[in-house]
């Protein structure tokens, strides 16, 4: 007996597959570029991180790059070794340090912001503002369903 497959499912798998396959070629090539200033790539998100947001805690940190806060505490303190980050106090919580990114990393932040702007010209090419926005859209719809999905407890069979 021949299996059918419905057009519709071929069309997501697709789509799935494809989604897959270029977030590892994205992770390679920025690897590659990376390695280029000395940085792994952890360490670059993190530095990003507490770069947009400024003070924040170690704990939040480690939401946004949805890391364990020990691997994030880990990174943080090779950072702040390194010179490129630093813990000060806080002043709603004794307890809590908030991390800063040090004027040491500021070479490092402008010749990241230049390969990422040259990788992103790459990738973008030949689409549209209005495309771009558009596909952030769609990629915003299917994260929010990734999100939801792993917020759900899994379907159980029927008894």
């Amino acid at each position: 007996m021949a299996v059918t497959i419905d057009p519709e499912a071929s069309v997501r798998r697709a789509v799935a597959i494809r989604l897959t396959v270029l977030a590892r070629l994205l992770r390679s090539d920025f690897d590659r570029h990376a390695s280029d200033f000395g940085i792994t790539r952890s360490q670059w998100s993190l530095i990003a991180v507490v770069t947009r947001y400024p003070g924040e805690t170690q704990r939040r940190i480690a939401e946004m790059l949805e890391m364990s806060e020990v691997s994030a505490g880990r990174a943080i303190d090779r950072l702040v070794g390194d010179g490129m980050l630093e813990r000060r106090a806080r002043n709603d919580d004794r307890r809590a340090r908030a991390i800063y990114v040090t004027a040491k990393a500021d070479p490092l932040l402008a010749d990241m912001s230049a390969m990422a702007q040259r990788c992103e010209d790459q990738l973008f090419r030949g689409l549209s503002e209005a495309q771009l926005a558009d596909l952030r859209d769609m990629l915003d719809t299917v994260y929010a369903n990734v999100a939801l999905s792993q917020a759900d407890p899994p379907p159980r069979g029927e008894d």
